[in-house]
C-alpha cells in the first residue's frame, strides 16, 4: 500500500527497480557474459553488441547502481520508524523474518526451477551443490564464500545485517540512534581496517570475513546517510549535528577505510545520494504525496521486492534458452519480462501480503 507521507520513496523504490531490471537484463548481461554464464557454471558465449550499448556506457553513471542506491536510503530512511512501530527486538525479528524470508525463498526456488528444466532440456548436471543452495536460502552464502548463484541479492545480504545491527543498538536505547549507529559503524570500520592491514597478504583462514566486514560497512555508511536524513526529516536532530553526521558517513563511505568500487559505481552512489536528498530536503510536497499520482510506478513499487529479487535466474535461463535454439536473445529477454512481473505480482499477493496479514495477527498474539 502507498503511504502517503513518504510517496516519493514508493517513487523511487519503483524506478530503483526498473533500473536495476533494465541493467542486468540489457546491459550486463552483454557486458559481463563471463560473470552471467558463470552463475550457472555455463562457458561464456560470444553475443553480437546491441546497437544502444555504447550509449548507456557513456552515461557517467552505472543505472544499475544508481537503483541500488535508492535501495540502500530508502532503507535507512525507513530503519527508525520501523524499528519504532515493532518496538522490541523480537517483534523486529519477527516482522522481517516474515516480511523478507517466504517471499524470498519462491522467488529463489522458482529461479531454480528454471535452472533445473534448462539443464534438463540440455542433458546437464543441476551445476549447484546441496549446501550452495542451502546457503542462499538461509542468507549466508557469503559468510560460507559460496560464488554467486544469483548475482542481485548482494544488498539483500548486506542489509539483513545492517537490520540486525540497527536492532541490537536500538535495545541499549532509543535516544541519539543515528549517533550510536555513526559511533558503532565507524569503531567497527576502524577495527576491521586495522586488521586488513595488519594481516594483508596473510594466508588466514578468517581473512575473508575480514574482507566481507570492510564490503557490508561500506555500504552501512551509504544506508544511514537515509537514516540521518529521517532524523533531519522529522526535526529530530539539529542541522548543524545532522550536517556532521552526514558528512561523517559520506567521507567514510568514499575513503581509504574500505575498498572503493570503481569510479562509475561511485558517481552512481552519489547521484542517487543527492537526488534522494532534494525530495526530502527542498520537495516535501512530493514526500508527503501532494503531486499527481503515478500509478505504474506504484504498481512497481508495490511488487519491487520480489521483482527485485526474482528477475535474474529465469530472466537469463530464457535468454540462454532462446539462444540454445538459434533465436534472438531479445525474445527471451521479452518473455523474461512478461514472467517477472506476472510473477511479482502473484507473488506479492498470494505470498508477501499474506505473510504481512500474519505478522500483524503474530503480534497480536504476542502482545
Amino acid at each position: 500500500m502507498i503511504k502517503k507521507e513518504y510517496y516519493i520513496l514508493n517513487i523511487l523504490r519503483g524506478l530503483g527497480a526498473l533500473f536495476v531490471i533494465f541493467y542486468h537484463f540489457f546491459v550486463f548481461f552483454f557486458d559481463h557474459q563471463s560473470f552471467s554464464a558463470g552463475l550457472f557454471n555455463m562457458e561464456e558465449i560470444e553475443l553480437a553488441r546491441p546497437f544502444y550499448l555504447d550509449m548507456v556506457n557513456a552515461l557517467p553513471f552505472d543505472i544499475g547502481h544508481l537503483g541500488v542506491a535508492f535501495f540502500f536510503l530508502i532503507s535507512g530512511f525507513l530503519i527508525i520508524p520501523s524499528l519504532e512501530r515493532y518496538g522490541t527486538f523480537k517483534h523486529f525479528l519477527i516482522h522481517k523474518i516474515l516480511r523478507l524470508w517466504p517471499t524470498y525463498v519462491v522467488c529463489f526456488a522458482l529461479g531454480l526451477l528454471f535452472v533445473y528444466g534448462f539443464f534438463a532440456l540440455q542433458g546437464w548436471e543441476f551445476p549447484y551443490t546441496v549446501g550452495h543452495v542451502l546457503s542462499y536460502f538461509f542468507w549466508v552464502r557469503d559468510l560460507y564464500h559460496y560464488p554467486y548463484i544469483d548475482g542481485a541479492v548482494w544488498t539483500l545480504e548486506i542489509q539483513i545485517k545492517f537490520y540486525l545491527l540497527s536492532a541490537l543498538i536500538w535495545q541499549f536505547g532509543k535516544k541519539n540512534f543515528p549517533e550510536k549507529m555513526c559511533a558503532t559503524t565507524l569503531g567497527l570500520s576502524l577495527l576491521i581496517y586495522i586488521l586488513y592491514s595488519v594481516t594483508a597478504g596473510d594466508d588466514l583462514w578468517w581473512g575473508y570475513l575480514v574482507v566481507l566486514a570492510r564490503k557490508n560497512l561500506k555500504y552501512y555508511m551509504l544506508i544511514l546517510l537515509g537514516t540521518v536524513l529521517y532524523a533531519y526529516y522529522k526535526k529530530t536532530l539539529f542541522p548543524q549535528r545532522g550536517l556532521l553526521l552526514g558528512a561523517l558517513f559520506l567521507s567514510a563511505f568514499l575513503s581509504p577505510l574500505f575498498s572503493s568500487p570503481d569510479a562509475l559505481k561511485t558517481h552512481s552512489y552519489l547521484i542517487g545520494l543527492i537526488v534522494f536528498s532534494y525530495f526530502i530536503l527542498f520537495d516535501k510536497k512530493s514526500l508527503q504525496g501532494q503531486r499527481k499520482n503515478n500509478k505504474f510506478l506504484e504498481w512497481v513499487s508495490n511488487i519491487s521486492y520480489p521483482l527485485y529479487i526474482g528477475h535474474v535466474l529465469p530472466g537469463y535461463m530464457l535468454m540462454y534458452f532462446m539462444i540454445s535454439q538459434g533465436i534472438n536473445v531479445f525474445w527471451g529477454i521479452g518473455l523474461g519480462l512478461v514472467y517477472v512481473f506476472l510473477m511479482a505480482e502473484i507473488v506479492h499477493e498470494q505470498v508477501e501480503k499474506k505473510f504481512l496479514i500474519l505478522f500483524k495477527q503474530k503480534k497480536t498474539t504476542i502482545t
